[in-house]
């Protein structure tokens, strides 16, 4: 063995398996999990906003878990619905500070600056809310490209996109529903949004008829850690 993987090695077996876990799958990119077994994913963007609230009754009215990928620095109700987000045991993650078109600041020279510095004050929020570090991460617009997992991987983000999403189109409500139970099965990732500025109703019927459609196949919704395989986060000791 050379000494570079002794150290990597070494380095690995030093770390709370916790920790040395999600150290292995930073800077990985997600669509979907594994295709065995009943888990599938529901996840929520742009929030916390005024649908969250509601969405949190319905999912816990269901028992069902869910991931949201926290927009900004939410303050006042919004701060409130994240720290419900976490205390439901629903899972936190970042979605950056301000909703960035990456797709036309690719041609920036400083790219991966401006998306360090839009990763960085979110998770704090998110630390200061749930008591633990965010390290799961989704892109404004499921931007992906190889810089992008660089930085991801600098900063121990493992990148989530989605199987399937279309609650911000202008599809009509069936053809919409359509296309979520058409992709509901073992590992799909679904994308919904709760929030964006608007009372997104829409979101709140078509999770309730997914919830419906997945107990009637025995399909059982997760957060994105446990769909795939990572360890749960790691809360801060008081």
């Amino acid at each position: 063995m050379g000494e570079k993987a002794f150290g990597v090695l070494l380095a690995c077996l030093l770390l709370p398996a916790s920790a040395a876990a999600q150290e292995d799958h930073a800077g990985r990119f997600y669509t979907s999990g594994p295709s065995t077994g009943t888990f599938f994913a529901l996840t929520y963007d742009d929030g916390p906003g005024a649908t969250t609230g509601p969405l949190l009754e319905l999912l816990s009215l269901r028992g069902a878990k869910a991931t949201f990928f926290v927009n900004g620095r939410p303050s006042g109700k919004r701060l409130e619905a994240l720290r419900r987000v976490c205390a439901d045991g629903h899972l936190a993650a970042n979605h950056t500070l301000s909703h960035k078109n990456y797709f036309k600041l690719a041609v920036d020279p400083d790219k991966d600056g401006i998306l360090a510095g839009e990763l960085g004050p979110t998770a704090e929020v998110i630390e200061k809310a749930c008591g633990y570090r965010p390290y799961i991460m989704r892109m404004p617009n499921g931007y992906s490209r190889d810089w992008v997992k660089k930085v991801a991987r600098a900063q121990g983000y493992a990148l989530v996109n989605w199987t399937y999403g279309s609650d911000w189109t202008k599809l009509s409500d069936e053809e919409m529903l359509e296309g979520y139970l058409k992709a509901l099965r073992p590992g799909a990732i679904l994308l919904f949004h709760d929030g964006g500025g608007k009372v997104r109703q829409r979101t709140l019927r078509l999770t309730e008829a997914v919830l419906a459609e997945a107990e009637k196949r025995g399909l059982v919704p997760v957060t994105l850690d446990g769909l795939l395989g990572l360890p749960a986060p790691v809360k801060k000791k008081i």
